[in-house]
């Protein structure tokens, strides 16, 4: 099972070890640290055994433990509309990018946040009739 982010609707922007999602449907965004912002990286290049194969060997802590978060986790990116499911095909090379010494394992958390949305629903390009954007007076 592969993925692929729901764009253009889902735009996304890692900036260190953070990535900030942001939904231009319902003006929610969130923020993907650590964990998340490493299986975020994974979603369009990795299938689900692939993705927690990788954060097995990033992260220290008990196989099991990993697959269950991991896998939730997932089910919470699709439950929010963020990525889909797809049967595109994926990298073989996702394990051979990851270096470094294993990390402890945090579980993934989907940080969700709404006291922007009334901001980003404002968007003027959200509000273009056929004309397109900008309509200028004549």
């Amino acid at each position: 099972m592969a993925f692929r982010i729901q764009a253009p609707r889902v735009v996304h922007e890692t900036i260190d070890d953070e990535t900030i999602v942001i939904d231009f449907d319902d003006g929610t965004y969130y923020s993907l640290r650590t964990t998340a912002n490493f299986i975020w990286q994974l979603l369009e290049t990795a299938s689900t055994a692939q993705i927690v194969e990788a954060v097995c060997q990033h992260y220290t802590d008990d196989s099991a433990e990993i697959e269950s978060s991991v896998r939730a986790f997932l089910d919470q990116l699709i439950q929010a509309d963020l990525i889909a499911k797809t049967d595109e095909g994926t990298s073989q090379s996702v394990l051979a990018a990851i270096d470094g010494p294993p990390l402890p394992f945090t579980p993934p958390l989907l940080e969700e946040y709404t006291d922007m949305q009334d901001l980003l629903l404002l968007d003027p390009i959200h509000e273009v009739d056929t004309q397109g954007w900008p309509a200028r007076r004549p």
